[in-house]
Protein backbone atom coordinates (compact mmCIF):
# COMPACT_ATOMS: atom_id res chain seq x y z
CA UNK A 1 0.00 0.00 0.00
CA UNK A 2 1.33 3.32 -0.74
CA UNK A 3 -0.03 7.23 0.02
CA UNK A 4 -0.43 8.27 -3.58
CA UNK A 5 -1.08 11.75 -5.03
CA UNK A 6 -2.60 11.93 -8.37
CA UNK A 7 -2.89 15.23 -10.35
CA UNK A 8 -5.31 15.22 -13.29
CA UNK A 9 -7.87 17.20 -14.61
CA UNK A 10 -9.05 14.47 -16.96
CA UNK A 11 -12.41 12.70 -15.96
CA UNK A 12 -11.68 9.75 -18.04
CA UNK A 13 -8.05 9.45 -16.83
CA UNK A 14 -9.20 9.84 -13.32
CA UNK A 15 -11.07 7.10 -13.34
CA UNK A 16 -8.40 5.13 -15.13
CA UNK A 17 -6.61 6.00 -12.18
CA UNK A 18 -9.07 4.86 -9.62
CA UNK A 19 -9.83 1.31 -11.50
CA UNK A 20 -6.21 0.48 -11.68
CA UNK A 21 -4.61 1.08 -8.32
CA UNK A 22 -7.63 2.07 -5.87
CA UNK A 23 -7.82 -1.40 -4.70
CA UNK A 24 -4.57 -1.79 -3.18
CA UNK A 25 -3.01 2.18 -2.79
CA UNK A 26 -4.37 5.42 -0.82
CA UNK A 27 -5.20 7.73 -3.65
CA UNK A 28 -5.32 11.60 -3.58
CA UNK A 29 -6.72 13.04 -6.57
CA UNK A 30 -5.95 16.92 -7.15
CA UNK A 31 -6.38 19.44 -10.06
CA UNK A 32 -3.70 21.70 -9.11
CA UNK A 33 0.00 21.94 -9.58
CA UNK A 34 -0.05 23.81 -6.30
CA UNK A 35 -2.42 21.17 -4.83
CA UNK A 36 0.03 18.85 -5.49
CA UNK A 37 3.55 20.91 -4.25
CA UNK A 38 1.96 21.22 -0.90
CA UNK A 39 0.62 17.38 -0.92
CA UNK A 40 4.38 16.46 -1.36
CA UNK A 41 5.68 18.90 1.18
CA UNK A 42 2.85 18.10 3.83
CA UNK A 43 1.66 14.79 3.72
CA UNK A 44 3.15 11.18 3.65
CA UNK A 45 3.28 10.65 0.02
CA UNK A 46 4.89 8.23 -1.78
CA UNK A 47 3.96 8.11 -4.95
CA UNK A 48 2.91 10.79 -7.40
CA UNK A 49 1.02 10.38 -10.37
CA UNK A 50 0.97 12.95 -13.06
CA UNK A 51 -1.05 13.73 -15.63
CA UNK A 52 1.27 15.55 -18.36
CA UNK A 53 -1.86 17.54 -19.87
CA UNK A 54 -2.43 18.92 -16.03
CA UNK A 55 1.34 20.34 -16.14
CA UNK A 56 1.35 23.68 -15.88
CA UNK A 57 1.85 25.68 -19.09
CA UNK A 58 4.28 28.20 -18.59
CA UNK A 59 7.71 26.33 -18.52
CA UNK A 60 6.16 22.50 -17.68
CA UNK A 61 9.84 20.98 -17.80
CA UNK A 62 11.00 23.55 -15.14
CA UNK A 63 8.03 22.81 -12.88
CA UNK A 64 8.74 19.01 -13.35
CA UNK A 65 12.09 19.10 -12.84
CA UNK A 66 11.79 21.15 -9.92
CA UNK A 67 9.62 18.74 -7.96
CA UNK A 68 11.48 15.71 -8.79
CA UNK A 69 15.05 17.34 -7.72
CA UNK A 70 13.23 18.89 -4.42
CA UNK A 71 11.77 15.61 -3.45
CA UNK A 72 13.61 12.56 -4.94
CA UNK A 73 12.03 10.34 -2.05
CA UNK A 74 8.98 10.55 -3.89
CA UNK A 75 8.61 8.46 -7.16
CA UNK A 76 7.13 9.88 -9.67
CA UNK A 77 4.72 8.46 -12.85
CA UNK A 78 4.32 10.87 -16.03
CA UNK A 79 1.30 9.79 -18.23
CA UNK A 80 2.36 11.10 -21.53
CA UNK A 81 0.00 12.13 -24.17
CA UNK A 82 0.42 12.30 -27.55
CA UNK A 83 -0.65 16.27 -27.62
CA UNK A 84 2.58 16.83 -24.92
CA UNK A 85 5.99 18.23 -26.99
CA UNK A 86 8.25 15.31 -27.65
CA UNK A 87 11.50 17.71 -26.68
CA UNK A 88 9.58 18.24 -22.95
CA UNK A 89 9.39 14.61 -22.76
CA UNK A 90 13.17 13.90 -24.59
CA UNK A 91 14.75 16.41 -21.90
CA UNK A 92 13.14 14.77 -18.36
CA UNK A 93 14.51 11.57 -20.47
CA UNK A 94 17.59 12.93 -20.77
CA UNK A 95 17.16 14.29 -17.01
CA UNK A 96 17.84 10.84 -15.18
CA UNK A 97 16.26 11.97 -12.11
CA UNK A 98 15.45 9.45 -9.42
CA UNK A 99 11.92 7.28 -9.61
CA UNK A 100 10.61 9.30 -12.67
CA UNK A 101 8.36 6.44 -15.08
CA UNK A 102 7.07 7.55 -18.37
CA UNK A 103 4.36 5.81 -19.67
CA UNK A 104 2.06 6.23 -22.54
CA UNK A 105 -2.12 6.87 -22.30
CA UNK A 106 -2.58 3.55 -24.26
CA UNK A 107 -2.61 0.90 -22.01
CA UNK A 108 -2.99 2.96 -18.47
CA UNK A 109 -5.02 0.47 -16.21
CA UNK A 110 -2.35 -2.55 -17.66
CA UNK A 111 0.73 -0.84 -17.35
CA UNK A 112 0.30 1.46 -14.21
CA UNK A 113 0.20 -1.20 -11.31
CA UNK A 114 3.25 -2.48 -12.59
CA UNK A 115 5.37 1.39 -13.07
CA UNK A 116 3.82 1.58 -9.27
CA UNK A 117 4.85 -1.43 -8.14
CA UNK A 118 8.36 -0.77 -10.12
CA UNK A 119 8.99 2.93 -8.30
CA UNK A 120 8.03 1.27 -4.95
CA UNK A 121 10.66 -0.90 -4.60
CA UNK A 122 12.79 1.47 -2.70
CA UNK A 123 10.36 2.73 -1.21
CA UNK A 124 11.14 2.71 2.82
CA UNK A 125 8.84 0.24 3.49
CA UNK A 126 10.66 -1.86 1.07
CA UNK A 127 14.18 -0.98 2.24
CA UNK A 128 13.05 -1.52 5.74
CA UNK A 129 11.77 -5.01 5.35
CA UNK A 130 14.33 -6.15 3.01
CA UNK A 131 17.26 -5.50 6.00
CA UNK A 132 14.94 -6.80 8.73
CA UNK A 133 13.37 -9.93 7.58
CA UNK A 134 16.29 -12.62 6.96
CA UNK A 135 16.59 -12.18 10.83
CA UNK A 136 12.79 -12.67 11.80
CA UNK A 137 10.11 -14.82 11.46
CA UNK A 138 7.71 -13.89 8.62
CA UNK A 139 4.53 -12.40 10.86
CA UNK A 140 6.68 -10.15 12.93
CA UNK A 141 8.40 -8.68 9.82
CA UNK A 142 5.34 -8.19 8.16
CA UNK A 143 4.28 -6.74 11.94
CA UNK A 144 7.21 -3.75 10.94
CA UNK A 145 6.20 -3.59 7.40
CA UNK A 146 2.64 -2.91 8.25
CA UNK A 147 3.94 0.19 11.01
CA UNK A 148 6.10 1.54 8.19
CA UNK A 149 3.12 1.76 5.44
CA UNK A 150 0.50 2.55 8.03
CA UNK A 151 2.79 6.13 8.43
CA UNK A 152 0.94 6.77 5.18
CA UNK A 153 -2.59 6.43 6.59
CA UNK A 154 -2.05 7.56 9.62
CA UNK A 155 -2.42 4.69 11.59
CA UNK A 156 -2.34 4.63 15.66
CA UNK A 157 -1.06 1.59 17.36
CA UNK A 158 -3.79 -0.20 17.66
CA UNK A 159 -4.77 0.09 13.60
CA UNK A 160 -1.45 -1.72 13.12
CA UNK A 161 -2.40 -4.83 15.53
CA UNK A 162 -6.13 -4.67 14.13
CA UNK A 163 -4.61 -4.67 10.34
CA UNK A 164 -2.48 -8.20 11.58
CA UNK A 165 -5.72 -9.55 13.21
CA UNK A 166 -4.45 -8.88 16.74
CA UNK A 167 -4.52 -7.49 19.47
CA UNK A 168 -2.25 -4.31 20.57
CA UNK A 169 -1.40 -6.17 24.27
CA UNK A 170 -1.33 -10.11 22.06
CA UNK A 171 0.95 -8.11 19.16
CA UNK A 172 3.35 -6.49 21.76
CA UNK A 173 3.71 -10.50 23.26
CA UNK A 174 4.69 -11.22 20.04
CA UNK A 175 7.32 -8.77 18.89
CA UNK A 176 9.00 -8.93 22.17
CA UNK A 177 9.65 -12.35 22.07
CA UNK A 178 11.69 -11.38 19.33
CA UNK A 179 13.85 -8.31 21.08
CA UNK A 180 11.11 -6.16 19.43
CA UNK A 181 9.58 -3.12 20.56
CA UNK A 182 6.09 -3.06 21.43
CA UNK A 183 3.59 -1.56 19.17
CA UNK A 184 3.37 1.83 20.32
CA UNK A 185 7.11 1.90 19.88
CA UNK A 186 7.50 0.03 17.10
CA UNK A 187 4.71 2.41 15.21
CA UNK A 188 7.24 5.47 16.63
CA UNK A 189 10.33 3.57 15.11
CA UNK A 190 8.12 3.24 12.02
CA UNK A 191 7.85 7.11 11.86
CA UNK A 192 11.36 8.08 11.91
CA UNK A 193 12.34 5.43 9.29
CA UNK A 194 10.27 7.88 7.21
CA UNK A 195 11.85 10.85 8.58
CA UNK A 196 15.47 9.32 7.78
CA UNK A 197 14.05 9.11 4.49
CA UNK A 198 13.04 12.69 4.09
CA UNK A 199 14.76 14.57 5.79
CA UNK A 200 17.47 14.43 2.60
CA UNK A 201 15.02 16.05 0.45
CA UNK A 202 16.21 19.14 -0.45
CA UNK A 203 12.77 20.27 -0.36
CA UNK A 204 12.18 19.73 3.17
CA UNK A 205 12.53 21.13 6.89
CA UNK A 206 12.87 19.39 9.82
CA UNK A 207 9.15 21.40 10.46
CA UNK A 208 7.76 19.80 7.53
CA UNK A 209 8.61 16.54 8.50
CA UNK A 210 6.84 16.81 11.49
CA UNK A 211 3.88 17.77 10.13
CA UNK A 212 3.96 14.67 8.00
CA UNK A 213 4.42 12.50 10.42
CA UNK A 214 1.60 14.31 12.33
CA UNK A 215 3.59 15.43 15.36
CA UNK A 216 2.11 18.22 17.40
CA UNK A 217 5.65 20.57 16.62
CA UNK A 218 8.78 20.72 15.20
CA UNK A 219 9.91 20.37 18.74
CA UNK A 220 8.13 17.46 19.45
CA UNK A 221 9.49 15.53 16.64
CA UNK A 222 12.94 16.85 18.03
CA UNK A 223 12.66 15.24 20.90
CA UNK A 224 11.34 11.83 20.07
CA UNK A 225 14.08 12.04 17.33
CA UNK A 226 16.53 12.78 20.33
CA UNK A 227 15.63 10.31 22.75
CA UNK A 228 15.74 7.00 20.08
CA UNK A 229 18.07 7.66 17.89
CA UNK A 230 20.12 10.20 19.64
CA UNK A 231 20.34 13.20 17.24
CA UNK A 232 19.25 16.04 15.88
CA UNK A 233 17.37 16.72 12.63
CA UNK A 234 20.43 18.63 11.26
CA UNK A 235 22.47 15.76 12.76
CA UNK A 236 20.52 12.75 10.69
CA UNK A 237 20.18 14.82 7.66
CA UNK A 238 24.43 14.60 7.68
CA UNK A 239 24.62 11.37 9.32
CA UNK A 240 22.80 9.82 5.79
CA UNK A 241 19.41 9.87 7.33
CA UNK A 242 17.64 6.34 7.07
CA UNK A 243 20.49 4.56 7.63
CA UNK A 244 21.30 5.53 10.73
CA UNK A 245 17.63 5.18 12.11
CA UNK A 246 17.47 1.64 11.00
CA UNK A 247 21.14 1.12 12.59
CA UNK A 248 19.56 2.34 15.91
CA UNK A 249 16.81 0.34 15.83
CA UNK A 250 18.70 -2.83 15.26
CA UNK A 251 20.88 -1.99 18.23
CA UNK A 252 17.76 -1.49 20.51
CA UNK A 253 16.37 -4.84 19.01
CA UNK A 254 19.25 -6.61 19.21
CA UNK A 255 19.02 -8.34 16.12
CA UNK A 256 21.53 -10.06 14.05
CA UNK A 257 21.39 -8.38 10.75
CA UNK A 258 24.66 -8.57 8.06
CA UNK A 259 26.34 -5.51 8.21
CA UNK A 260 26.11 -5.60 4.51
CA UNK A 261 22.22 -5.39 4.06
CA UNK A 262 22.80 -2.05 6.75
CA UNK A 263 25.32 -0.98 4.34
CA UNK A 264 23.24 -1.30 1.46
CA UNK A 265 20.82 1.32 2.54
CA UNK A 266 21.56 4.58 0.52
CA UNK A 267 22.28 7.04 2.35
CA UNK A 268 21.99 9.94 -0.21
CA UNK A 269 18.93 9.84 -3.05
CA UNK A 270 20.95 8.24 -6.38
CA UNK A 271 19.40 8.93 -9.08
CA UNK A 272 19.07 5.15 -11.27
CA UNK A 273 18.45 5.50 -15.27
CA UNK A 274 15.05 6.18 -16.39
CA UNK A 275 12.69 3.06 -16.91
CA UNK A 276 10.60 3.23 -19.59
CA UNK A 277 7.16 1.29 -19.77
Amino acid sequence: MAAIAVLTRDRSTDQAIRYALAADHALVCLASWSRLEWMVRERPVTVTIIDGLALPRRNPAGAMLSILERYPSVATVLVAREEMDRALLFRLGRAGLAGLVLLELDGLVRELPRAVRRSLRESTDSVVTRVVSPSLPRREATAIRMAVEGVQRGWRTDDVASAMGLTRAHLSVRLRTWGLPPTGHLVTWARLFHAGRWILDPGRTAESVSRQLDYSSGAAFRRVLRSYVGVTPTELRSAGGLRPVLESFLEACDLDVHPRAVRSVACRPTPPPIPTA
